[in-house]
């Protein structure tokens, strides 16, 4: 088990050891590739800051003392020079004798970024904690997007945020606002009400995963109404109703900028409602990106989609968990493959399809032709429904990149049919194939015990038997070799694969050796270094090449 005082974000793999690479903090790049000099830098920059992290409080403060409360990091290199607000920073927190943040050290020193960039996301920054880092930003003045996500800032900090902006002399240019994950009231909204420079520069705005109920209704109405630039708008699960919803349907109309917006996982929110809310949102001249996430469609709602998908030309469109049924999904498909679209991301996992409709969706799917993320995790596609998705992805005209069929109840046979269907694939390079055998049931498993020599007893290796015992101590099966095989050889003939979730599948050491086997030899021949990320505790099993991040990113974090 990790320590989490201990273990800032270090991999292990399963001998124990520091996985270097598959480490969230591991950049092989570190946003410098023009000398060696500067690479060294940046690493040694990089790990220093790490190391640190890793040692426990006691050993790491063994260093000699300094004058300074960040002359450690001004000693790392003595050509080393600082991004601009990163010294402000420190030198802030020189005046408060303050230590400075590890952590929003590392994401100011990003140097993939540009200056007007600030991203100081999850660093465990409370109100009190980033006021250094708040007066250092008034200084900075320019700014085009400020990310503070993921960390535990409330109302008192959105306060001094509307302050800087107010005396800053940048008035023109977007802004972007991530403010998604922490702690930030309704109230928090009413600080943008009263910045005119926001109203003016304001294009995103993500304020998910935040309390803000529907007390913060009104402020989210000024806040449509007067930020004219606005185009994208993030309030997902945010304790939101009816009451919000509509009005903020109320607020749109056909001079509204607006083209992303995201609601989802807000609850209740009536189909009445759904369908005023899609109905004006078919009136705006761009309008391009929908979440709709865990809010359940019924037919009108679907009725009403269906509609502004032939009116509208989506880019993406998040519907998972809507639980429109198989039915609702091929008729949406169908609206979707006649309008005109340029649809590049859908998502349509757990909305109960079956095997029955699968192959009707997935003809749709081809001919929207432009999918590059698709979703279709957590459906009873079922290995009846694997013809289907192996048509798919045989099609010339299949586009899809990235493919999620997490929990569809594949079965080993049905992974081993997908897999062996991308031999002929130019396009895939993500496949996502996570707890589809279930191990119990599955036809093609069997024990496998090793056979005794004559005469002599069977004595079984202590680590090998508890790796397959259960927590009742049952022996739980091994997967069939003959089948692990076929899927070895079925790997090795993927082309373009870069990353292959197989996680909680139940696969033995041994088939996981020979998988990996197979995927090493076939990244070999493409000239790409192969990785595997195995963890036998979470059952976690990624495939994947260096410089493809496996894991570590959050999915509300992406970025296009």
């Amino acid at each position: 088990m990790t320590n989490p005082e201990i273990d800032h974000g270090f991999v292990f793999d399963d001998q124990g050891r520091t996985d270097i690479l598959g480490s969230p903090f591991f950049d092989v790049f570190f946003g410098n590739d023009e000398t060696v000099e500067g690479y060294t830098t940046a690493s040694l920059y990089q790990l220093t800051l790490s190391i640190e992290e890793h040692l426990p409080p006691a050993v790491g403060n063994r260093r000699p003392p300094t004058t300074s409360s960040t002359a450690g990091y001004r000693s790392v290199n003595e050509e080393w020079v600082p991004k601009r607000l990163m010294k402000l920073y420190m030198d802030f927190c020189d005046k408060s004798t303050e230590a400075p943040s590890h952590k929003l050290l590392k994401q100011l020193y990003n140097l993939e970024v540009s200056e007007d960039e600030v991203i100081v996301s999850d660093c465990a920054l409370q109100d009190r904690s980033i006021l250094s880092f708040l007066h250092a930003l008034e200084v900075h003045k320019t700014v085009a997007l400020l990310d503070i996500s993921h960390n535990s800032l409330g109302n008192e900090t959105m306060e001094k945020i509307q302050q800087i902006f107010t005396s800053s002399n940048q008035k023109y240019g977007g802004l972007t606002l991530d403010l998604h994950c922490n702690r930030f009231g309704p109230t928090a909204l009413f600080q943008i009400c009263e910045c005119p420079v926001m109203f003016k520069r304001l294009e995103v705005l993500n304020l998910s995963q935040n309390r803000l109920t529907d007390a913060c209704s009104s402020y989210l109405s000024t806040i449509l109404e007067n930020c004219q630039a606005l185009y994208n708008l993030k309030i997902e699960q945010c304790s939101l109703t009816s009451r919000t919803i509509q009005k903020l349907a109320d607020c749109l109309h056909g001079g509204s900028v607006l083209s992303h917006l995201s609601i989802g996982k807000n609850n209740p929110i009536s189909a009445n409602t759904m369908v005023n809310l899609l109905s004006n949102l078919s009136s705006l001249k761009c309008f391009s990106e929908l979440s709709l996430t865990g809010i359940r469609l019924n037919k009108p709602v679907v009725d009403g989609l269906c509609h502004l998908a032939k009116s509208s030309s989506f880019s993406a469109l998040f519907l998972g968990g809507t639980c429109m049924g198989a039915d609702g999904a091929m008729r949406l498909t169908e609206a979707l493959s006649c309008g005109p679209q340029e649809l590049e991301k859908f998502d349509l996992s757990v909305c109960g399809i079956t095997s029955d409709f699968i192959g009707k969706i997935c003809e749709h799917i081809v001919q929207i032709n432009g999918i590059v993320e698709l979703n279709l995790g957590g459906n009873s596609i079922g290995d009846e429904g694997c013809y289907a998705l192996e048509c798919m992805l045989s099609d010339p005209q299949c586009s899809v990149k990235s493919l999620i069929l997490d929990r569809c109840h594949l079965g080993l046979g049905g992974i081993l049919r997908i897999i062996v269907a991308l031999a002929g694939n130019e396009s895939l390079e993500e496949l996502h194939l996570v707890d589809n055998v279930d191990i119990a049931n599955e036809r093609a498993l069997e024990y496998q015990p090793k056979p005794a020599k004559t005469g002599e007893l069977e004595v079984a290796d202590s680590e090998d038997d508890e790796a397959s015992k259960d927590g009742s101590g049952k022996q739980n099966p091994s997967i069939c070799f003959p089948l692990i095989q076929e899927l070895s050889v079925g790997i090795d003939a993927t082309k373009q694969l870069q990353l292959l979730d197989l996680s909680k599948n139940g696969f033995s050491t041994e088939a996981i050796e020979s998988l990996h086997l197979s995927w090493s030899s076939a990244r070999s021949r493409c000239s790409q270094v192969a990785y595997k990320h195995h963890n036998q505790e979470d059952q976690t099993l990624h495939f994947s090449v260096v410089g493809r991040r496996c894991c570590g990113v959050r999915s509300c974090c992406k970025r296009d």
